[in-house]
């Protein structure tokens, strides 16, 4: 069915970057390594006809890179990884609070544009996904995946298996109510872990010590407008010791760890792997604080049964996932377990 050289592309449309990679299809199925990247900033908020123009630039973008390599074939099948929930039948995004979708036709759209088979996942599903076939979780039968990022995500793993749940929209982890009462959720709700340990959310707390003069390097580094408060500014904040910064970061990392403990005791998972952008710059302070709130809210005896284990695909780990989904919709089995996935070249486009 597929030639020597023929690829599969996975998007992950984040809130603030469009990350597009391109797989080569692995000889005994699956993908065998990742053979070029393209980022693009996500247009939020400038409606859907332009979300939809600049994916498709992005794997066309790509796409044309790849065509130009000695022995490479022709891209068989498009991945797109969406925050919020999803009917992956029909390709249409339900809701979508950072990014104003709503009942959107988005595979329909993309696969007219781009005359490419296109199937929609879940973003962190797909990381998950990812990890489950080529990273962390290779082997793992009861397993969690949490991505904090823009907002959080996550995955569950029954049986070795991705479990999506009746409609699909299995693991909206971060829409978990944590603190009854507590801050406003993009969904709507109060209280969510992602009103609580996001970026979004540890940016509005940042932007509050910013303003009142507690966090001069934070106002240095990003000012007051908390759109401009990602991972690296916070990681620069953490390497200049701000300690009110240093703070909103315990706290974020106490309230993920409070999740992980509802996950722990309602699943009883052996690993639970964490990923995304704020993990990956916070690293170790942020990994043991969640990890010591969540162990202290276990029920008696399930401290020790679950491994805390971060991301080994890092970026890559949502479009990996699509595009394993992807190349499995077009053959109509599972993907190898053997799967591959190597980082390729940087590619091109605006940084994360």
């Amino acid at each position: 069915m597929f030639q020597s050289g023929d690829f599969v592309i996975g998007v992950d449309l984040g809130g603030t970057k469009i990350l597009a990679a391109a797989f080569e299809i692995g000889k005994k199925g699956g993908i065998k390594r990742a053979s070029g990247q393209v980022k693009r900033k996500t247009p939020a908020g400038e409606g859907p006809a332009r979300l939809v123009e600049t994916i498709a630039e992005a794997v066309e973008s790509i796409a044309a890179s790849m065509a130009a390599e000695p022995g490479s074939g022709v891209c068989r099948a498009l991945g797109v990884a969406v925050p919020g929930p999803l009917d992956r039948a029909k390709g249409i995004v339900r809701y979508t609070p950072n990014l104003g979708l709503e009942n959107y036709p988005l595979a329909a759209e993309l696969s007219r544009r781009l005359n490419l088979p296109v199937t929609l996942e879940n973003d962190v599903q797909s990381g998950v996904y990812g990890e489950l076939k080529a990273g962390a979780l290779r082997g793992k039968k009861q397993a969690v995946g949490i991505f904090v990022g823009t907002g959080i995500g996550g995955g569950i793993v029954i049986d070795g298996r991705l479990y999506r749940g009746a409609t699909g929209s299995a693991g909206e982890i971060g829409h978990m109510i944590v603190h009854e009462g507590g801050a406003l959720c993009g969904c709507g709700n109060y209280g969510c872990l992602e009103a609580h340990a996001s970026r979004t959310a540890l940016a509005k707390d940042a932007v509050a010590l910013a303003s009142a003069g507690k966090a001069p390097g934070m106002l240095k580094a990003a000012g007051v407008n908390f759109r401009k408060y990602r991972s690296s500014a916070f990681a620069e904040a953490l390497s200049g010791k701000d300690a009110a910064i240093a703070k909103a970061v315990d706290r974020a990392a106490f309230w993920l760890g409070v999740g992980m403990a509802n996950l722990v005791n309602i699943l009883n998972p052996e690993a639970i792997v964490l990923g995304g952008g704020v993990v990956a710059r916070f690293g170790k302070r942020y990994l043991d604080g969640a990890s010591a709130a969540m162990r202290a809210r276990l029920m008696p005896g399930l401290a020790d049964s679950v491994q805390v284990l971060l991301s080994e695909l890092g970026d890559l780990a949502v479009p990996a996932g699509a595009a394993l989904m992807a190349l499995e919709a077009v053959v109509g089995a599972e993907a190898s377990p053997g799967t591959e996935v190597v980082d390729g070249d940087t590619g091109e486009g605006a940084p994360a």
